[in-house]
């Protein structure tokens, strides 16, 4: 298997740069007794993947003690495995030590056909509903929403105590992300490790790799496409190293149907977000330096440019940001929730250092620093300079993980306009239940050098909007200075339809019913929608339009335009 044969006082500036920068923020978060760091801003709850991610940048500093202080985290993280063949979750790690075991002997997952997660998910709705329902009309039992929505937490809590729940009780990610850090670990450093410690290493990965197969064959938890990448490098990575030949062949045609399916719109399913897109950058630089076929590494230079290509698309430099819509994100800020920073830094040099400041993506440093980016040279004026005003369009079919298998995946239109200070986008087509799906966006600059953004987004009353919910659709289109948008509600919930804006100096009183003063940005809005409630917050603020089932109309429409 190749190795890098890169020692940290080798690489570049900028290369070292990443490591140090990310090793001495873990080294603060690494916590003694229980030989694993603690999660991003010192969270003290214990992360094993990071801790993984941890071990491969003690291997690649080598100062004092960091190989023995590498071998005991790497130990406790095999500890987290969980190896329970007849279980779906199993081969994969708990995400940290305190959580408590997935329920067994409850769901023979392999016996059902694919698509079983999202049938029991509809029937529990289905089930939840009557049961309800039943309360609420038969017993007058239920007479408030409030009161519905405990039963139906009681009766969820009743199924997760049976019926292991994906995300609570276990996460099926974690295989194919430990798996990855491991596969740099033993490529580049196992002839520093114990062999007893390298056998042990190697017996986890395969019962995480033969899991992951399983998922992926049953399409029980479908895979959004950073997962799909990984899943794809580690049965090659791994079938290589074990001469596993179902592992190897599985791999290969899955990174052929992975280049067709990205050719056909050269896009992924997973579009537009910068929180995955450092993820998929981060995978393709390991298919590139650990891959052991020139066809395997030549499949991921080509869909790594396709990949550069669509980032340099929806960039502009002059606010260092990509445009939306997102199809997956956590955060509107590049320097938030994402390691494309990191990589646009080792592409342009010491005057964009700042984009790879420290996030919640600062553990992936070392991986990065080892795989480095290939960018086509086209791609690079879009990184340094604005190149223009300009309308932009994308399409991509997207993967909606919680629907049935027959019809999760649609056609979707992104539409950008990327303008000096200003970017606009406009999602059209999409049916995902995802809350991490942005539809309609815009970021600003002020005149002051103030970088301001927006995102329309829901919520069920008194939840969070990063939550799958049925029954909302959004389509939105945008003009160089104006965004049209949407929604229907086909759903018994309350549900909140907002803009949340952040930036500094927004202040509640010069948001009105129709026209919003905003720092950099007036906007006139045309609503046909419930009157809004505006609430402000220190970083940001939310103009709320409440929807109540048989009250409220089931559409409501904005349009936004801009001064």
């Amino acid at each position: 298997m190749k190795m890098t044969k890169q020692v940290l006082e080798h690489m570049t500036k900028a290369q070292q740069h990443l490591v140090n920068q990310s090793m001495t923020y873990m080294d603060g978060l690494y916590v003694d007794d229980a030989r694993l760091i603690q999660g991003y801003e010192n969270t003290e709850e214990l992360d094993t993947r990071g801790s993984a991610h941890y071990a491969v940048g003690l291997l690649l500093r080598n100062g004092e003690g960091d190989t023995h202080r590498a071998e005991q985290v790497i130990q406790q993280v095999l500890a987290m495995q969980y190896e329970a063949p007849d279980e779906i979750y199993h081969g994969t790690f708990r995400t940290r030590p305190d959580v408590s075991d997935p329920p067994r002997g409850n769901y023979n997952w392999k016996e059902f056909a694919p698509g079983t997660a999202y049938f029991l998910e509809r029937t529990f709705e289905k089930v939840s509903a009557k049961f309800i329902d039943a309360l609420w009309n038969e017993e007058s039992i239920l007479n408030e929403s409030a009161e519905r929505k405990q039963v139906k937490k009681l009766f969820q809590s009743a199924m997760d105590q049976v019926l292991p729940p994906v995300w609570t009780s276990y996460d099926p990610n974690w295989r194919e992300f430990i798996a990855c850090a491991f596969a740099v670990i033993l490529a580049e450093f196992s002839h520093r490790l114990p062999q007893q410690l390298v056998e042990q290493m190697e017996y986890a990965m395969k019962l995480a790799v033969a899991a992951s197969m399983d998922r992926f064959k049953s399409d029980v938890i479908p895979m959004n496409t950073n997962i799909e990448l990984m899943h794809i490098f580690i049965t090659h990575f791994y079938g290589h190293r074990f001469k596993h030949g179902d592992w190897i062949a599985h791999s290969d045609e899955q990174a052929e149907r992975m280049l067709k399916e990205f050719m056909v719109y050269d896009s992924f399913a997973e579009f537009n977000s910068t929180t995955y897109y450092g993820v998929d950058l981060t995978v393709f630089g390991m298919w590139r330096t650990y891959g052991s076929t020139a066809q395997f590494i030549e499949i991921g230079r080509m869909v790594e440019a396709g990949l550069w290509n669509n980032i340099a698309l929806f960039y502009n430099a002059n606010l260092e940001n990509l445009s939306g819509p997102f199809a997956r994100a956590y955060d509107m800020e590049m320097t938030a929730h994402s390691s494309v920073g990191m990589f646009i830094y080792l592409l342009l040099g010491e005057e964009h250092i700042h984009l790879a400041d420290i996030n919640c993506e600062v553990e992936h440093g070392p991986l990065i620093a080892l795989v480095g980016g290939e960018a086509p040279l086209e791609v690079i004026p879009y990184l340094k300079e604005h190149q223009g005003n300009r309308l932009v369009q994308k399409q991509f079919i997207e993967l909606c993980e919680r629907n049935e298998p027959t019809s999760n995946r649609n056609l979707c239109t992104a539409t950008a306009w990327i303008g000096e200070k200003r970017m606009i986008g406009a999602m059209s087509g999409s049916r995902n239940t995802n809350g991490q799906m942005f539809p309609a966006t815009i970021h600003w600059q002020s005149d002051h050098g103030d970088r301001y953004d927006l995102r329309l987004t829901r919520r069920e009353v008194g939840e969070g909007w990063n939550t799958h919910l049925r029954g909302i659709t959004f389509e939105a289109d945008l003009t160089e200075d104006s965004l049209m948008i949407e929604v229907r509600l086909e759903t018994p919930d309350e549900i909140e339809i907002y803009f949340e804006i952040r930036g500094p100096f927004i202040e509640k009183d010069n948001i009105q019913d129709h026209q919003w003063r905003l720092p950099g940005l007036l906007c006139a809005v045309t609503a046909e929608a419930p009157a809004p409630s505006v609430l402000n917050y220190p970083q940001y603020t939310e103009i709320i339009y409440r929807y109540v089932p048989g009250v409220s109309s089931n559409t409501m429409r904005f349009k936004l335009s801009f001064q």
